[in-house]
């Protein structure tokens, strides 16, 4: 059986959606975890329906509701609280072990072997934040709170304690293998939550998780978290770590798992990497008429992009 959290709001669950259905459609025997908050009856009633029509009786769903719990917690540039929900999946859930993975990602493969790897001697499994490393190459400023900036190499160093081999085991949380024992042994939970007493981070729900666990954290490849990163992150990448990425980014291999920090309903398919995939498996869900203000306004400036570019296509053959 495998074990598999997400946390979201209403105004998350159509992409939610579409990370749950990638999941079902390559593994059987899965019990879903959701946290939520602010989620409408309607849209828990068609998420489990979805889930329930695909896994044939295999795995349980847990609709678990956080409303309240990290309310008066900082969200930096984020309005919702519901970044701080995987923070308390030890106390959640009983088993060994959860794979949580955040609500703009997707399930490409059978996730058995992954998810059953060795994790003795580690609080949790991920792969490194390359958004990160490239704020440390651009020297990129980062708010630590309203009045403080800090560049992120001196974040790293004065507010985190940490030198440039900690700053390399530095991970993504939108998808974390967690070794639930060893972290309820160790307390982890509580020292996460004390750390968050103590220090007013950058990014909070990954900034925590990353100063208590970063001695104990198994650090994967790339495939297991490819981060469809905006184009400005990637330009300040170093070569070397692009030609890592470059054949996931052109899709000349597909990762087990695709997180998109470039949204595909934000941008225009052909700007977004397996932008093609994911809008395919959305028409699946019960969502795939659902479209946010934000698409509305991107589909109409594509469209007329579109548009522009058959004119201009038609003025240039015309002229000459």
């Amino acid at each position: 059986m495998i074990n598999i959290a997400l946390g979201f709001d209403s105004n998350f669950a159509p992409y939610a959606a579409v990370t749950i259905k990638s999941i079902l459609q390559h593994n059987q025997n899965v019990n879903f975890y959701l946290m939520y908050d602010n989620l409408k009856k309607s849209d828990m009633a068609k998420i489990d329906a979805m889930i329930d029509s695909e896994k044939g009786g295999g795995g349980k769903t847990f609709w678990v509701n956080m409303s309240g719990k990290f309310n008066n917690l900082f969200t930096g540039s984020w309005s919702s609280s519901a970044v701080y929900f995987p923070l308390a999946l030890p106390s959640i859930c009983k088993d060994e072990r959860i794979l949580f993975l955040d609500a703009d990602t997707m399930v490409t493969g059978d996730l058995s072997d992954f998810y059953n790897q060795d994790l003795t001697g580690y609080y949790l499994a991920g792969v490194h934040d390359y958004g990160m490393v490239a704020n440390i190459n651009s020297g990129e400023e980062i708010a630590t709170d309203n009045n403080k900036k800090l560049f992120t190499k001196e974040y790293f160093n004065n507010f985190l304690n940490w030198n440039i081999e900690e700053m390399k085991k530095y991970f993504n949380s939108g998808m974390m293998l967690m070794n639930l024992k060893l972290m309820r042994e160790e307390n982890i939970e509580e020292k996460i939550y004390a750390s968050l007493k103590e220090k007013t981070f950058a990014f909070p729900d990954q900034d925590c998780i990353n100063y208590v666990c970063h001695a104990k954290v198994k650090i994967l490849e790339p495939k297991y978290n490819y981060m469809v990163l905006h184009d400005n992150t990637w330009d300040n990448l170093s070569d070397e770590v692009k030609n890592s990425l470059l054949k996931y980014k052109q899709e000349k291999e597909i990762p087990l798992i695709v997180h998109f920090l470039k949204k595909p309903w934000r941008k225009p398919a052909e700007e977004v990497s397996f932008s093609k995939t994911y809008n395919q498996l959305r028409k699946l869900t019960p969502y795939k008429n659902h479209r946010s203000k934000q698409e509305t306004f991107q589909f109409r400036w594509s469209k007329k992009g579109k548009y522009l570019r058959i004119l201009n296509k038609t003025i240039f053959d015309f002229s000459a």
